[in-house]
């Protein structure tokens, strides 16, 4: 395989996984292609149309030819089918040639604020890339190709996942229908997987510092080598309920120092999200996600402990788990 010793970060869109992602790339020995799927089926931030048609058509429908599966479809909350040696290494060549291509300045341009990679670096680096939903279950046959990858899962309080989600016309029980699916799915990773970390987005948030130094001796990078901590802003909900750019342009690298990174982030932001949940979509979500949300650390007030429904019985667990 081309990449070596490469790093798998997987979590929930809206859940913090681009945070996380840039705490690692920050080290100047890992550089990163951002989201798995998008390079196979597009929609890079640096990518054109042109780029977009061509991932779609040589990347991804060569591996759904092969697999009869939408393997990298991150909507698709199921098992991933077995890679066969040929598509393994075609799929590394892939990820290794978008690697060594992704030199912009919200990628792999800069190792630290003064310091550009040169291409040498950038080929020798290890990888940093992001799985987020359904790509989740993609970690099988990520693991089975790298025997040497170290994958970590971050989680976060499902409620706030929930209204993030809601704001762009999900249902509170689908969210937390795939909020239990992939929450499972993590928890088993990290039990059955021998470098798979679980970490939680609060822990994140309320204290970076030790945090990063956990994290790079998880993932075995040297915490001396780091010349400050890349960010890439966002835009985050405030006690209005207003999506704020704090600090720049959205998707803009700021560098930041280690000691200081706790000051970067937006400590309430769970509690703005969970606030503006209605009852009712509350009830529902936990109905689905409860018992998951308390295995991941987060405790369910009694008052709104439901008992937990399959909200889409054409996707049950026995389904999901025999599928492929």
């Amino acid at each position: 395989m081309l990449n070596r010793q490469p790093i798998f970060v997987n979590g929930f869109s809206r859940g913090g996984t681009t945070i996380l992602t840039n705490l690692i790339a920050s080290h100047p020995d890992v550089c990163t292609v951002s989201e798995i799927h998008h390079l196979f089926k597009g929609d890079n931030i640096t990518d054109s149309a042109f780029c977009v048609l061509g991932k779609c058509l040589l990347h991804d429908g060569r591996v759904i030819a092969s697999v009869r599966q939408d393997f990298f479809s991150p909507r698709l909350i199921r098992p991933r089918r077995p890679l066969s040696p040929r598509i393994q290494r075609f799929i590394d060549r892939v990820i290794y040639k978008e690697k060594v291509r992704a030199r912009h300045a919200f990628f792999n341009r800069f190792k630290n604020q003064d310091d550009e990679y040169t291409s040498q670096e950038i080929a020798a680096s290890r990888l940093v890339a992001k799985n987020v939903d359904g790509m989740i279950y993609a970690t099988d046959a990520f693991a089975e190709m790298y025997p040497d990858a170290t994958f970590i899962g971050l989680v976060r309080n499902g409620l706030a996942l929930c209204e993030g989600h809601l704001r762009r016309g999900r249902s509170a029980a689908e969210i937390g229908y795939r909020y239990r699916m992939l929450g499972e799915k993590m928890l088993s990773d990290a039990e059955q997987l021998p470098r798979c970390l679980l970490l939680r987005f609060e822990d994140l948030m309320g204290d970076p510092a030790s945090q990063v130094r956990g994290l790079y001796d998880h993932a075995a990078l040297d915490i001396h080598k780091l010349n400050g901590v890349r960010m890439q802003i966002r835009r985050v909900m405030d006690k209005d309920g207003k999506h704020q750019l704090v600090g720049g342009l959205e998707w803009e690298v700021v560098w930041l120092d280690l000691k200081n990174l706790g000051a970067h982030f937006q400590s309430d932001v769970n509690d703005n999200q969970i606030r503006r949940l209605s009852s009712g979509d509350r009830d529902d979500f936990l109905r689905e996600a409860g018992e998951t949300m308390e295995k991941l650390g987060y405790p369910v007030d009694a008052q709104t402990d439901v008992p937990r429904t399959v909200a889409f019985p054409e996707l049950t667990a026995r389904q999901v788990r025999s599928a492929a």
